[in-house]
Formats: C-alpha cells, structure tokens, sequence
C-alpha cells in the first residue's frame, strides 16, 4: 500500500508537474513541489502521533544483510532492474517524440497513463504474489518489460502502439517492487525494515545510475534506441533474479516450503 501510495503520486504528480513546467517554466513546478511539501509537513506536524525513536543503528550494521549473497542479488535484481526502467523515463519527452510531436500537454496525458498503470501493476501485483509466490512474478514482470523495451523503438513511432507500450511499461516495472519487497522480507524477516529501505536505496541509486549512463548513451546512438540499452539491463536483472533464487534454493534445501514462496 505504500508502495502504491508512490506509484499514485506519479500518476498524478509527474504529468501535472510537465503541465505546470510548460506553462511557467521549471521554476514553476519546483516552486509548486515546494509548497505540496510545506502543506504535507504542516499535515504530520499535526495529525501523526509521535513514533519513539529507535535504536540508533550503524552504517556498518545496516550494510551487514549484504554478506548475505541471496540478499545482496536480490538487491542487485532492483538495481539493474531500475537501472533500465527508469533511464527511458528520464529521457521520456525524447524518446517518445514520434507520438507527442513536443507537445507538453500530450507528454502530461502519457505520463499520467504510466502513471494509472503502475498503480494499477502495484496492486494487481500483491494479489499475484500472495497465489503465486515472488519468483514467478518478478521473472515475469523482468521479461515482459525487457521485451517493451526491445520493441519500443518501434513501437514508439505510432500513437496506439507507444501507448500500449507506456502502459505495459508502467504495470511491469511497478508490479516487480512488491515481490522483490516479499522476496527480501521472506529471507529475514526479523530486520524486515532494514532490508525495505535498503531495496529503496538500490532503486534509487539505479535512477541515479539511469541518468547518468543514458546521458552518455544518447551522445553515442539515437535516443530513440535508449531503450534497447534499458532493455539490456533489465535483462542483466533477470539473470540476477536467478541467481538468487538459486542460492535461496541452496540454502533453504530443508525448508521447502519457504523456498517455494520467494
């Protein structure tokens, strides 16, 4: 659910921030961010009760799940996996220019479709999990999204084909968060938190890693081919995904139960 409190936000907040950025530049749309985000601290100022504070804990300690090898290829899965999802988006209004002629308002009306289908592959995504287990799901979403991406070149070049693709784009990329969440939570459970905010650090170190690699990238090819370089890493994704359930299956040989879960 919070997961898909987040999708939502860029449903609604990606789109309306390029409508805003069009009207009155992009200090129009930081300016607005900035008062959502004084409207958003006034709100749990007031209505969230206090949390007591926890246990200070050391960088050393929260790195301490990486030597586990199931844990650290999951994570690497994330990394890679959000490496490719999120480079095309970063570079969206270029690669999608076939279909949105430059026209801001038609980019905020596709943007708001990657943003309703991510939602939606959220959510649809946890049903999926509790039937199925992670594997399945997370091997599926990695492939689905692996062959978008190989075909977004041309796909991307027609209207009702770039918008299929932005909408199986938004449900597979959104719908591998949550059994890659189940997945980490099922190996250790008893520092479940840690291992959440640690699978949010690799996703965002992956978009950080996605804007500077597709930068360097559309000075050697096409931006329009960026996605076939996402596609590649999604790939890499899927392999590391194996690689874990590999050592899961290794290590949890006794315990079958479990392992058929994750």
């Amino acid at each position: 659910m919070v997961t898909a409190g987040l999708a939502g936000a860029t449903a609604l907040g990606a789109p309306i921030g390029t409508f805003i950025g069009g009207l009155g530049g992009w200090r129009g749309t930081l300016w607005s961010v900035a008062g959502l985000g004084l409207i958003a601290m006034i709100g749990v100022s007031l209505v969230l009760r206090t949390i007591p504070t926890p246990p200070r804990i050391t960088l050393r300690e929260r790195l301490r799940p990486l030597h586990d090898s199931r844990i650290a290829l999951t994570l690497l899965t994330t990394l890679f996996a959000y490496g490719g999802l999120l480079m095309v988006y970063t570079y969206i209004g270029l690669t999608l220019d076939h279909i949105t002629k430059g026209n801001v308002g038609v980019l905020a009306g596709i943007l708001f479709l990657w943003g309703v289908a991510a939602t939606a592959g959220n959510l649809l995504s946890g049903r999926l999990v509790d039937r199925f287990g992670s594997r399945e799901i997370i091997n599926g979403a990695l492939i689905v999204a692996a062959i978008n991406f190989a075909a977004l070149p041309w796909t991307s070049a027609h209207m009702g084909t770039g918008l299929v693709s932005v909408a199986i784009w938004g449900i597979s990329g959104w719908g591998l968060n949550v059994p890659q969440q189940h997945r980490l939570v099922t190996l250790a459970p008893h520092v479940a938190p840690l291992l959440l905010a640690l699978n949010n650090t690799a996703l965002y170190a992956g978009l950080a890693c996605s804007g500077l690699l597709g930068g360097i990238v559309i000075l050697v090819i096409d931006v329009h081919y960026l996605s076939l370089v996402g596609s590649a890493s999604i790939f890499v994704a899927l392999v590391m995904a194996e690689l874990a359930h590999i050592r899961i299956i290794q290590r949890a040989s006794a315990q079958p139960r479990e392992t058929a879960d994750v």
